[in-house]
């Protein structure tokens, strides 16, 4: 069910709109959706608690959408299904490097660098992000 305060975006929606953006700002566009992952990270992370922290974000991104599954390891994270994954020759889950940035970063209080090693956009089996601590 849709909540009035959601909008919901289908993946052909959601890739058409991030063409668009890349079609204009072409590189710089990386920075921007890994920025707006980087927001929508920021509010999930600060919904949850530390106890269950990494089992309720996959929940949460789970029930958004923005993967079909997602674990969680000290210093990578797997992801299948991603919202953003579409043919593509590089990486292209920027949001969610950005949300994954910004729950690591909360969860550690400290700054990480998320890189995006393997994509399905490429043809892999699924994406891993590997977390880099920098504190």
């Amino acid at each position: 069910m849709i909540k009035m305060d959601e909008v919901h975006l289908s993946k052909e929606e959601f890739v058409k709109i991030k063409n668009i953006y890349r079609s204009i700002m072409s590189y710089a566009s990386i920075g921007l959706f890994a920025k707006s992952g980087e927001a929508i990270g920021e509010i999930i992370g600060s919904k949850i608690s530390r106890d269950a922290y990494f089992e309720e974000a996959k929940k949460i991104l789970i029930e958004k959408g923005w993967v079909k599954d997602i674990t969680f390891e000290k210093d990578k994270v797997i992801t299948r299904g991603s919202i953003e994954a579409h043919p593509s020759d590089k990486p292209t889950c920027d949001m969610l490097r950005g949300i994954i940035r910004k729950l690591y970063e909360i969860y550690y209080e400290e700054l990480v660098k998320v890189t995006e090693e393997e994509c399905e956009s490429m043809g892999k089996e699924n994406c891993v992000f590997k977390i880099h601590r920098l504190g």
